[in-house]
């Protein structure tokens, strides 16, 4: 027989806009803090204890099954929290409406605390009756429901600016709060943003102190509170923002065969990427000390008050199978290639798993091969340290997105970037089609492959080894003109080729075939038809990654 309960499902809007809406590394951070508390904290451990609702006694990530099925007792539980939602079951009363106007009850008082604690956040939430033996089709409606309310409900979070009141300087929206600090009038979003920034730091210092203050080293190490102390060289002012992203992750969830395998899904993603990132630091902290941090970054930028080393990285979110994080330009590319390797190197999905969520997407008629790792794909934005954070950020993310498009048949894990100089367009069309395009073929050649060995030179090993001999061989002059050239028609680039004998043998070398001609300057991708040449991408890198060290 099957079991209604009454159902909520939450969601978080917007919430790239949210955090990266100014240019201050404390308000992203604490604007970070404020989004990930908002199920765990404030519903798990404030709204819901209010309503005095019986609860199972084990939590949410210990169950094994819906604890209602088997106590009716249970007047309220909360399924998972992941991905940006919260799943919550309601079964207070015998009767439906009552269930439902108890759900109501519990977003009004929800969105209510939010408007407080986390101003100009937006949420949306859906409501209805769940068949619990059911589970996958109940909650596929829920989620209809739920992308309904999102074009229909707009949510309005914030004071409205008349033109009488004051704009804070900051955010730009109404100034309604004083700083003390700065003796200023400020939003009360941005107050809010900055002032959870001391509870993110020590959060963030808590999950990763076995890293950070390992027993038996004389050695501590801290994240930088400011994008000026991250260690930028004075004249190399350059940041890179980087966002990565798991593959087809909502293809995987919605083929779980119910609640518990969504859940357990759910936590292995948080573990593979907490696990992922506490690996990126160790690797840091190894090579903290070499010669070629201290030739590529300012070293002396890197310490605090307390004689603490700063490392050279700022995560902002790190939720879920969506990761954003900060540094220097110089290791940008470095860094995001070794998150996704140590993503890569765990396992996800079990055999049994993989072979049921392939055989599901075999009945949709979806060409996607699922793999059993999570791959993810990435995106390096490399702009100015003064470049508007969140204009960075989309950019980051519309890389992000265009690998993922491209890894979306295979599952592979991608990896692509962009360099702006000065105040470029974050518009990655804008950027393709006035900075890439030349008469010859199109002179960018990502993105390029984390994972898989592929002949055609799309791996990003196989570019950074490129960069390195023209970096090490060729002369300064010659990779300039070379630049230029490129951007011109295949005479220029022969003529060219005939009078720089060290191009010549980086081509012959890499065709192993002695003569080659300025035609393998291009090439076409597997499953591409255009033309195109990495030689642009080594060069641009060149000034954009970590010295070789000897």
């Amino acid at each position: 027989m099957s079991k209604e309960v009454g159902a909520i499902l939450l969601d978080t809007r917007s919430i790239q806009k949210y955090v990266f809406s100014c240019n201050k590394l404390k308000t992203n951070v604490g604007a970070s803090y404020l989004v990930d508390g908002i199920f765990n904290d404030l519903m798990q451990k404030i709204v819901l204890p209010s309503f005095n609702l019986k609860m199972p006694k084990i939590s949410w990530q210990e169950s094994k099954q819906i604890e209602m099925i088997k106590d009716d007792s249970i007047e309220a539980e909360i399924v998972y929290i992941g991905g940006g939602n919260m799943l919550i079951l309601i079964n207070k009363f015998s009767g439906k409406e009552d269930n439902l106007n108890l759900c109501r009850e519990i977003v009004k008082k929800w969105t209510l605390e939010i408007l407080k604690k986390a101003p100009g956040l937006k949420t949306g939430a859906a409501i209805g009756m769940m068949d619990v033996e059911r589970f996958k089709d109940s909650l596929d409606k829920m989620y209809v429901q739920l992308k309904q309310n999102q074009n229909t409900v707009l949510p309005q979070v914030d004071l409205p600016y008349t033109g009488l009141t004051l704009e804070c300087n900051i955010s730009g929206k109404t100034a309604d709060t004083f700083d003390w600090v700065d003796k200023s009038w400020i939003a009360k979003e941005v107050k809010a943003k900055t002032d959870a920034y001391t509870y993110a730091s020590e959060k963030v210092r808590s999950e990763y102190k076995d890293i950070l203050e390992k027993d038996g080293s004389r050695d501590k190490y801290d994240f930088a509170s400011e994008l000026e102390k991250i260690g930028c060289k004075e004249g190399e002012s350059y940041i890179s923002v980087i966002h990565i992203d798991g593959n087809n992750m909502g293809v995987k969830f919605s083929k779980c065969k119910d609640s518990q395998e969504r859940k357990e899904l759910s936590l292995k993603v948080a573990q593979i990427v907490q696990n992922a990132f506490c690996e990126l630091i160790k690797t840091i902290i190894a090579e903290y000390d070499s010669k070629a941090y201290a030739e590529a970054l300012d070293m002396e930028k890197l310490v605090d008050k307390e004689g603490k080393k700063l490392l050279p990285i700022r995560p902002i979110i790190i939720g879920g199978d969506d990761i954003t994080f900060v540094c220097p330009a110089r290791v940008g590319i470095e860094y995001a290639k070794r998150f996704i390797e140590a993503v890569n190197k765990q396992g996800f999905l079990s055999d049994e798993q993989h072979k049921h969520m392939s055989e599901e997407v075999k009945k949709d008629k979806d060409s996607i091969i699922l793999s059993k790792t999570m791959s993810c794909c990435g995106g390096v934005a490399i702009v100015p340290l003064k470049y508007p954070f969140f204009r960075a950020y989309q950019l980051a993310e519309h890389l992000c997105g265009s690998a993922k498009n491209k890894s979306r048949e295979n599952d592979n894990s991608l990896i692509d970037f962009a360099i702006l100089y000065g105040e470029m367009t974050p518009d990655l069309d804008q950027l393709c089609r006035y900075q890439y395009s030349a008469p010859e073929g199109y002179l960018h050649y990502g993105p390029y492959s984390v994972q898989k060995e592929i002949q055609d030179g799309s791996h990003i090993n196989d570019l950074l080894v490129l960069k390195d001999d023209i970096r090490d061989n060729v002369p300064k002059n010659k990779i300039k003109e070379l630049r230029d050239v490129l951007t011109k028609d295949m005479h220029t680039q022969i003529r060219f080729l005939e009078n720089c004998k060290e191009i010549q043998k980086i081509i012959d070398e890499e065709c192993n075939q002695e003569g080659i001609g300025a035609q393998a300057f291009w090439q076409k991708k597997k499953g591409e038809s255009e033309l195109k040449t990495r030689y642009i991408d080594a060069i641009e890198l060149i000034d954009f990654t970590l010295p070789k060290e000897e």
